[in-house]
């Protein structure tokens, strides 16, 4: 199995990461890293997600609200292997049922964008220039993005 890291601080990342590695999950926080995941790990501070429901979502929040018919699991840390061990064995079964036959290219991208956003605010401690210049865009082009996707730097 492949997870992505999304939105997680360094703290998380140490304690998730050891853990997949441990239980053999492939993972990483970058989302170039394999080209599609079993599922993402979103960390604390994500408030709000855009995800194809096919990608099974593991999220540290205690809970969030959630539009759409999305797999989530709300897991906070610490982990305990058989509450893992369970999720896991579910987001397998999930993946055991025929996928549609079509890609909405459109919500891969904007879900790739947003992610990608988060993950540059969060390892800039939400500082929009650093953001921009680590994304390799405009800062105005960042704050135009942010406001489609409802980011607040705020968050981070």
């Amino acid at each position: 199995m492949k997870a992505w890291l999304c939105g997680l601080d360094d703290e998380e990342i140490s304690s998730v990461s050891s853990i997949l590695t441990f239980i053999g999950i492939e993972h990483g926080t970058s989302l170039t890293a394999f080209p599609m995941p079993d599922f993402v790990v979103l960390g604390r501070s994500v408030r709000s997600f855009e995800l194809d429901e096919m990608i099974p979502v593991i999220s540290l929040c205690e809970s969030m609200d959630v539009v759409g018919d999305y797999n989530v699991w709300f897991c906070p840390l610490p982990w305990r292997s058989q509450m893992l061990s369970s999720v896991l064995k579910e987001i397998k079964q999930l993946h055991s049922f025929p996928q549609a036959s079509g890609v909405n290219l459109n919500l891969h991208v904007r879900h790739l964008e947003a992610l990608l956003i988060r993950q540059a605010l969060v390892s800039t401690q939400g500082v929009v220039s650093k953001a921009a210049q680590n994304l390799q865009i405009q800062r105005t082009t960042l704050i135009e993005k942010m406001r489609r996707y409802n980011i607040d730097k705020s968050e981070f």
